[in-house]
């Protein structure tokens, strides 16, 4: 009996996994680019939701990809064809998944290395005023005796 049925089944649904990380990893950029980090955090906890998901694919179907070359050839033309369909449009959503966290990720770490320079620029202006302070000190603590 074909398995191939049952693999498209499983290619569906990595697929749909993969669609809903694209389209929330969609969503990451906008709330990192509007400075929204409650949202991004929340997003981020439904992005790990789905990576859930396709780990528990993973261990329900260890030998996926063992199974699908086994199964292609002697697969049904009309069975072999969808799943190979779907596991291209899910290299497409992958591919396109991909720049958007390459995309995210590097506009995070352009916000984390600013935040990072203006941090030092108070923590050296700070140290400035309490060196120019401690500076004058001395001369405003100075009191003209007149008794003299």
């Amino acid at each position: 009996m074909s398995k191939a049925p049952h693999l498209l089944q499983i290619f569906r649904d990595r697929h749909a996994c993969f669609a809903g990380l694209l389209e929330l990893a969609k969503f990451q950029q906008q709330f990192v680019e509007a400075d929204e980090y409650p949202q991004l955090l929340s997003l981020l906890g439904r992005k790990q939701q789905i990576i859930g998901r396709l780990e528990a694919i993973g261990k329900a179907q260890p030998r996926l990809w063992d199974d699908w070359r086994a199964e292609r050839d002697g697969a049904a033309s009309a069975a072999r064809q969808a799943c190979e369909e779907t596991l291209a449009q899910t290299e497409a959503l992958l591919a396109e998944l991909l720049e958007h966290e390459r995309v995210s990720t590097e506009t995070l770490a352009k916000r984390r290395d600013q935040t990072a320079a203006q941090l030092r620029a108070v923590a050296s202006g700070s140290r400035v005023n309490t060196a120019y302070r401690d500076s004058l000190a001395a001369a405003t603590h100075r009191h003209l005796d007149t008794d003299l």
